[in-house]
């Protein structure tokens, strides 16, 4: 065929026109990848496993408990028969806040850990893995973002991440909050508002100025932007209000507490609300 130097130029308008809509072409707002640490399948009945999600700038997800909008980010695993994983592994969240909405969520990057424990009669030299995210990614507007991530785990052999993956383990570790630590705090119960008070000096290294509480329930109590502590004695003071829209009545608070705005710092709580 011979061609003329129309058609060249058609040709040469096309490829250039593709590679154009190719680059400019915007990155997706949010990405997710399902990643493992380290482990020894002769030494480890334990391999901790975590969904990687990434934001673009100023996009965010959601915690467990969302706030005043938004839906909590679940994760739902297909393992192999015998097979048991414990529940997600939320770090500390952050709180995100326009005109009279509070949510609690993450933004940039976050880690979601859970716990797969192998059964000690195992045969199977290798699993495959599945992880059914449930999520949503907001920003002046929401959208759904819901995706299924897949790996296959060699059994018969040490299994070692890339570097910055083990680092990304080790550093979310960090942000989740201690459960089933003896941390006493109090809880009075007035006419309109629930007080939680803190001792001072309830670690012995660390005097404790200031501290949040990010509640584990939904729509039950009154999600604040900037919360504030006053001073009782030995005790700080941090008030909380019912929600005005509650379907019942708050009984106990469940939730995290944060000391010093220090995220290496929180400890998971559960308390019946004293009248």
């Amino acid at each position: 065929m011979k061609l003329n130097i129309t058609t060249i130029q058609f040709i040469i308008y096309i490829v250039f026109a593709a590679a154009f809509c190719s680059f400019a072409q915007p990155k997706s707002l949010a990405e997710a990848q399902l990643v493992v640490d380290s482990f020894s399948p002769q030494k480890d009945s334990i391999v901790s496993v975590g969904v990687l999600i990434n934001l673009k700038d100023d996009w965010h997800i959601y915690w467990r408990n969302p706030g005043d909008s938004g839906l909590p980010t679940e994760i739902d695993f297909t393992l192999p028969v015998g097979f048991k994983i414990t529940g997600i592994k939320y770090p500390i969240p952050k709180i995100f806040y326009s005109e009279e909405i509070v949510n609690y969520g993450y933004a940039h990057q976050v880690l979601l850990i859970s716990e797969i424990i192998i059964p000690k009669d195992f045969k199977q030299k290798e699993i495959s893995i599945t992880a059914k995210l449930s999520s949503l990614i907001c920003k002046n507007l929401c959208k759904a973002f819901d995706t299924t991530l897949t790996i296959k785990l060699d059994l018969t052999k040490d299994f070692y991440p890339e570097q910055h993956i083990s680092d990304l383990f080790n550093y979310t570790r960090n942000l989740l909050p201690v459960v089933d630590q003896n941390i006493k705090v109090l809880t009075i119960k007035n006419s309109n508002s629930i007080s939680l008070l803190i001792d001072k000096k309830i670690l012995s290294e660390t005097e404790i100025n200031s501290f949040e509480f990010y509640p584990y329930q939904t729509g039950v109590l009154k999600n604040v932007a900037k919360q504030s502590n006053y001073s009782m004695g030995k005790y700080l003071e941090l008030t909380l209000e019912p929600d005005p829209f509650r379907i019942e009545e708050p009984k106990e608070l469940k939730g995290i507490i944060l000391l010093n705005n220090d995220q290496t710092k929180a400890y998971e709580i559960n308390i019946p609300i004293k009248d």
